[in-house]
C-alpha cells in the first residue's frame, strides 16, 4: 500500500461534499444491482445509489448507518478522481457541528472509523479496499480561518458563518458593527 491519503468530507444535511465532488445526502437501496452502476456502492450484499433525493433530517447522524456508507462513496470519488489505487489508507477529516462537538465527537469518530478494517465494497462496478487510519474532526468552517490566518491576528473575535442545508451556524457572537461592511 503507499501512504496515507488524507481526505476532507463535509457531512452535510443537504449534501456530502469533498474537494472535488458535491453530492446530494441521500440514498437509495436496491437488493438487485440497479440499470446502471453510476454512483452505486455495493456493500454488505446491496446496492445503494449515492446522491439521490435527500434523506430525513436526523437528530445525530449516527442513527443509521447512511452518513458511514456516504462517507464510503466520497472516499471512493475521491480516489478514482485523484487517480489512487482503489486499495489504499486514508484519513478523513470530518466536521462536526460546534454546538454537538463535545458531545458527539467520539460516537461519531467511531462510527466514521470502523472496527473491521480494511472496508471492503465496489464502487460504480470496482472493487475498493480501504483502510481508515483515522478520523480528524473540526468545528465547521475551521479550514476557511486556516488558510487566512491574516483574519485572526489582532482580533478580540471573528465571526465565522456556516450557512448549509439546515443550519446556520455563528460560533462567535458578532462582534458590535459587525454587519456594518460599507
Amino acid at each position: 500500500m503507499s501512504k496515507t491519503m488524507n481526505i476532507g468530507i463535509d457531512h452535510g444535511y443537504y449534501a456530502i461534499k469533498t474537494r472535488h465532488f458535491s453530492f446530494p445526502a441521500g440514498i437509495s437501496e436496491y437488493s438487485h444491482e440497479p440499470y446502471t452502476l453510476q454512483n452505486t456502492l455495493e456493500y454488505g450484499g446491496k446496492f445503494l445509489v449515492c446522491g439521490t433525493g435527500r434523506q430525513p433530517i436526523l437528530r445525530n447522524k449516527v442513527e443509521n448507518e447512511n452518513y458511514c456508507l456516504m462517507t464510503l462513496t466520497a472516499i471512493a470519488k475521491e480516489i478514482q478522481q485523484r487517480g489512487i489505487k482503489p486499495e489504499c489508507s486514508v484519513t478523513i477529516a470530518v466536521g462536526l457541528l460546534l454546538a454537538r462537538f463535545g458531545r458527539e465527537k467520539k460516537s461519531f469518530r467511531k462510527y466514521l472509523r470502523p472496527f473491521s478494517q480494511p472496508v471492503s465494497s465496489k464502487f460504480e462496478g470496482i472493487p475498493h479496499k480501504v483502510t481508515i487510519e483515522d478520523v480528524k474532526l473540526f468545528p465547521p468552517g475551521y479550514s476557511a480561518l486556516m488558510i487566512h490566518p491574516e483574519h485572526l491576528q489582532n482580533e478580540p473575535s471573528i465571526l465565522l458563518m456556516d450557512i448549509g442545508g439546515w443550519a446556520t451556524m455563528f460560533p462567535t457572537p458578532p462582534p458590535a458593527g459587525a454587519w456594518n461592511w460599507g
